[in-house]
C-alpha cells in the first residue's frame, strides 16, 4: 500500500485551490516525499476518485472545501485509507472539528505528525456526511450563496443569510425523534455531527464529532425581526438559550413534509422540495488525521 494521495480541488475556495495548487503540491512532496496527485475535474469526481483508491493509499489528503470533503468521505467511507484536510474552502466548518490551521505549511505540519481520531459520521438517505445537515432557512441560504460569484468565506454565507431573510418563509414539518411526534412550524432544524455550518456559525456549538449522537438545534417559526435580532447570536452559539430555540442530542431523527422542504448536507443542497428525511449516526466510521 502507497502511502499518500493527494485529491486536490481547482474550484475549492471560488478558485483558491486553483491558485494554491503548485505551491501545495511543491510543498506536500518536499515534506512527505512523493505524493500520487489527483486533480477533480467536475461535480462529484472527488466522491469517484476517492472511492477508487481508498484501499490503495495509508492517506488520503483532501486539499478543498466543505463540498470536496464531503465527496471524498462519501467515496472513501469503509475503506482502509485515514483522512487529512489541507483546508482551501469558503467555509472550512468540518476542519473546525479537527483544530486544523488554515496555513499550509502548518497543515502539512499536522499530516506529518499524524495523530488520528476515529469520527462518526452521519447518514441521510444513501449519503453520507461529516459535518451537519440543515433544513429550512439553513438550506435555503445554501441556494442562495450558490448565485453569489465574487463573495468567499463568512462573507458570502452572510449576505446569503440577509439575501434570504426578505424571501424565506416559516415551514411546517413533522419531526419524529426518540419515539416522540411533534409537528411545528419551523425556521430551520441544524443536524451536527460537527459544531460549526455557514462558513462559521456555531449552531450546535456543544457537538462532540465522536461521542455516537448528534447534536440537534431546532428553531420554531422566527418573523423578520427576530431573524435580524437574534441570527447574529449563532455566529458564537449564544442563541441556545432562547425560548424559540430546543436543543437535543440523539443518534437518529425523521423529519416529514407535506410541502416539500430544502435540505443541505454539509453545504451541498439535496433539493428544496423533499417529503422525508431520515438521518442516522454511524459511530466510529471513519479515522482521520487531527491537531
Amino acid at each position: 500500500m502507497k502511502h499518500y494521495a493527494l485529491i486536490l480541488n481547482p474550484m475549492a475556495g471560488r478558485g483558491k485551490g486553483k491558485k494554491l495548487g503548485k505551491d501545495i503540491i511543491s510543498k506536500v512532496n518536499q515534506k512527505l516525499g512523493k505524493v500520487e496527485v489527483f486533480f477533480t475535474e467536475y461535480a462529484g469526481h472527488a466522491k469517484h476518485i476517492a472511492h477508487q483508491i481508498k484501499n490503495d493509499y495509508s492517506v488520503l489528503i483532501v486539499a478543498g472545501g466543505d463540498g470536496t470533503i464531503h465527496e471524498v468521505v462519501n467515496g472513501m467511507i469503509n475503506g482502509k485509507a485515514v483522512l487529512s484536510v489541507i483546508p482551501i474552502g469558503s467555509g472550512n466548518d468540518f476542519v473546525r472539528m479537527l483544530n486544523l490551521p488554515r496555513n499550509i505549511d502548518e497543515a502539512i505540519a499536522v499530516i506529518q505528525n499524524g495523530k488520528k481520531l476515529w469520527i462518526d459520521i452521519g447518514k441521510i438517505g444513501d449519503l453520507y456526511f461529516p459535518n451537519g445537515v440543515g433544513i429550512g432557512f439553513d438550506a435555503w441560504v445554501v441556494k442562495e450563496s450558490m448565485k453569489i460569484k465574487k463573495l468567499k468565506g463568512f462573507i458570502l454565507y452572510l449576505y446569503a443569510v440577509m439575501k434570504t431573510v426578505f424571501s424565506f418563509k416559516n415551514e411546517l414539518v413533522t419531526i419524529h425523534v426518540d419515539g416522540k411526534t411533534e409537528q411545528k412550524d419551523i425556521f430551520l432544524i441544524a443536524v451536527g455531527n460537527g459544531k460549526a455550518m455557514g462558513g462559521g456559525f456555531f449552531i450546535n456549538p456543544g457537538a462532540e464529532i465522536n461521542d455516537g449522537k448528534f447534536d440537534v438545534c431546532i428553531i420554531d417559526a422566527l418573523s423578520k425581526k427576530e431573524v435580524f435580532l437574534h441570527l447574529p447570536k449563532a455566529v458564537k452559539g449564544a442563541h441556545t438559550h432562547l425560548p424559540q430555540v430546543t436543543t437535543l442530542q440523539t443518534d437518529q431523527l425523521k423529519i416529514c413534509s407535506d410541502k416539500g422542504i430544502a435540505v443541505h448536507a454539509d453545504g451541498e443542497l439535496l433539493g428544496v422540495n423533499l417529503k422525508e428525511v431520515n438521518i442516522s449516526i454511524l459511530p466510529n466510521a471513519l479515522e482521520v488525521i487531527h491537531n
